[in-house]
């Protein structure tokens, strides 16, 4: 199922680049970050404070401030209710977003995800009662970015993640910083 998103993800981002007017520039960059996620919903009810660490690969799309992005993401949150349990979140997501005042130093933006959730449950005291399953996510957020050089970004950001399947909920907000490097300046 990622690998179908990733080249799902790839097909839209290569049509969105397509789609750029001829002379405008199409910057890609690279990009990995983390930080802690804070379950809520269903899951907050037992799952604790957790961590998660992302990895992607973008693209400016023109000059107007709009990008593009494939995410991938892994993290893993401890249960309140049995020592030892813990759910591992692994996501391949499509994220689109706008920067607004592109030319300034520290630059507010907002970004919008769909893609595909695993949710694993492990338990070191009920290991048969283990297992997985996958879902569809969405989100979205803001976060601001410092340009350090033509070459190098730092990024904060925060967003709503949610996925569901069977009546129960993936739902968590994760609080992530990071640096980006573009590719082709």
């Amino acid at each position: 199922m990622i690998r179908r998103m990733t080249s799902f993800a790839v097909g839209v981002l290569t049509v969105l680049a397509l789609a750029v007017p001829v002379g405008a520039q199409a910057n890609p960059y690279v990009y990995f970050g983390g930080g802690g996620t804070f379950p809520m919903g269903d899951y907050g009810d037992y799952a604790k404070t957790g961590w998660l660490a992302n990895i992607g690969i973008g693209m400016d799309l023109g000059s107007s401030g709009l990008w593009g992005d494939i995410d991938f993401f892994y993290g893993s949150n401890g249960h309140s209710d049995v020592d030892g349990d813990k759910t591992n979140l692994t996501i391949g997501a499509l994220a689109i977003g706008y920067t607004f005042n592109r030319e300034a130093t520290v630059k507010p933006y907002i970004v919008g995800t769909v893609g595909t959730m695993t949710h694993a449950y492990k338990s070191d005291q009920f290991p048969s009662a283990e297992g997985s399953e996958s879902m569809l996510v969405f989100g979205g957020g803001a976060g601001l970015a410092w340009t350090r050089s033509e070459r190098t970004t730092f990024w904060a950001e925060t967003r709503y993640m949610t996925g569901s399947k069977d009546g129960s909920s993936t739902n968590f907000v994760p609080l992530l910083v990071g640096m980006s490097f573009n590719l082709k300046k």
